[in-house]
């Protein structure tokens, strides 16, 4: 809950716990009870913004065996749940509350809150309109609202809810910082500059608003401006592994590897939009023309008893090998990206995991694949070193290694000021003999249609040697 949410609950626990009859009788009289209720709300409420859920929760609870139905009290419950991820056990709370008081805005939207968790977003969104129906100008709610719009890909929607969120309150930096967010996804990059300027002029310690305006400041080709807010982000937040990988890299310092925890959040991120963003907005053809080099090496009769996706996303890449692979496995590291993949029911198992951890298992050394699939799963690898010795350990004699790579004309491998790494077609020919492969295929191809200019790759196949 932010501060304005807050203030509100506050004052509907005072609100709430006067107007509300006590089912009990017995024991203290009527306005007793009702003051006690009263003053036990507002000590919960004051341990919950402290986040102290245990006392608040122990309070609450307390509460309901006076009164049952004490609307606050259950609401609030329903919010501790969610907070503690029981997202099942708050739903059913805050729709007990709402069965007796439907005009309980704040109810309303905080169910909003957990559907959007739970990514049922069509109900987030009857949810937060409800709330917005019984109370027009209840700013938290229209940015909710505009935050579900954009998960939906709604930008101009998302626009429109954000901006009424501001006229109702124009000091709403989290308001103004989602609506950049919102106009960077429909390119209005100097619109987007703005309100993230305007987001700091408010909260002039909102990490995410730097991290945000750094990363529009790059995609302008202003990258010692955005050097400036990257490191700015890091006074805030020096935990952000994502930021310390940016800085690094606009610095020309080459790390050997991204963060984990950046690729999972990024690809979590990602999850949702994936297909549709790499298929129609970045031209995406890598799947396709993997199975066309192996089919062309394998004359079209290739089979394979057990292969592997590593980095398998959502199965973009497995779907076009499902008909000439007996077992198909599929590991990344974002859980999102894997039930994304789980719901195409292409992968006969998936494993939520780092690959290279996944690839050093001690069980993986009990059968073999005969076919390892990687595509750009190396843009976010820099040193191949490891991986390469792991995927040597797992393939079968004979077996395939099919993999794409951002071009690199020198050195082994380098970290983009993207913040993705290539490697040069040299330092793989390298790692190949010392892991006795050889290469079958080497093309150049277009890893994506991205802007200002096609990235350029190298589309290999490489062949285990007998070990």
């Amino acid at each position: 809950m932010n501060r304005a949410e807050r203030r509100r609950q506050r004052q509907n626990a005072r609100k709430t716990a006067t107007a509300v009859e006590p089912s009990q009788s017995a024991g203290p009289s009527s306005k007793q009870q009702t003051l006690i209720i009263q003053q036990s709300l507002d000590l919960a409420v004051k341990h919950h913004n402290a986040g102290d859920l245990h006392k608040a929760e122990g309070i609450y609870q307390q509460i309901l065996q006076a009164d049952p139905n004490q609307p606050v009290a259950l609401h609030l419950l329903g919010v501790i749940a969610h907070q503690l991820g029981k997202s099942d056990i708050a739903v059913n709370l805050i729709t007990k509350v709402l069965a007796t008081n439907p005009d309980y805005a704040e109810a309303h939207n905080n169910l909003g809150n957990v559907f959007k968790e739970l990514r049922k977003l069509d109900q987030a969104v009857a949810s937060y309109l409800r709330a917005i129906a019984i109370n027009p100008d209840y700013a938290e709610t229209h940015n909710n609202l505009g935050n579900v719009f954009n998960k939906l890909r709604k930008q101009d929607e998302a626009v429109a809810s954000y901006l009424k969120a501001l006229a109702i309150n124009p000091d709403y930096a989290e308001a103004h910082y989602n609506l950049g967010n919102a106009l960077r996804e429909l390119g209005k990059l100097d619109e987007a500059l703005a309100s993230y300027h305007k987001a700091i002029v408010i909260k002039p310690d909102y990490a995410k608003a730097h991290s945000s305006l750094g990363t529009v400041l790059q995609d302008l080709g202003q990258l010692d401006e955005a050097l400036v807010e990257y490191r700015r982000t890091l006074e805030l937040d020096p935990s952000n592994s994502f930021i310390r990988h940016m800085v690094s890299a606009l610095t020309g310092e080459t790390t050997e590897t991204s963060p984990k925890d950046y690729v999972r959040e990024l690809f979590d991120d990602y999850a949702l939009r994936f297909d549709d963003h790499l298929v129609n907005n970045l031209d995406y053809k890598i799947p396709v023309l993997m199975r066309l080099a192996v089919d062309h090496l394998t004359n079209g009769e290739g089979t394979f008893k057990r292969a592997l996706d590593l980095g398998c996303g959502t199965g973009m890449v497995a779907q076009n090998f499902r008909d000439v692979a007996e077992e198909m496995h599929g590991v990344d590291l974002s859980p999102k990206m894997i039930e994304g993949a789980r719901r195409k029911e292409v992968f006969d198992a998936l494993y939520v995991e780092d690959v290279i951890e996944f690839l050093e298992h001690p069980e993986r050394g009990s059968f073999k694949y005969d076919l390892i699939i990687a595509a750009e799963l190396f843009v976010y690898i820099g040193s191949l070193k490891t991986i390469f010795a792991a995927v040597a350990k797992v393939i079968a004699t004979g077996g395939m290694f099919v993999f794409s790579v951002e071009t690199l004309e020198k050195g082994d491998y380098k970290l983009l000021a993207t913040g993705r790494y290539s490697q040069s077609a040299a330092y793989i020919e390298k790692l190949a003999s010392a892991n006795d492969f050889s290469i079958e295929l080497r093309d150049p191809v277009v890893l994506r249609n991205a802007k200002p200019s096609p990235i350029a790759g190298n589309l290999f196949i490489l062949r285990a040697a007998a070990q």
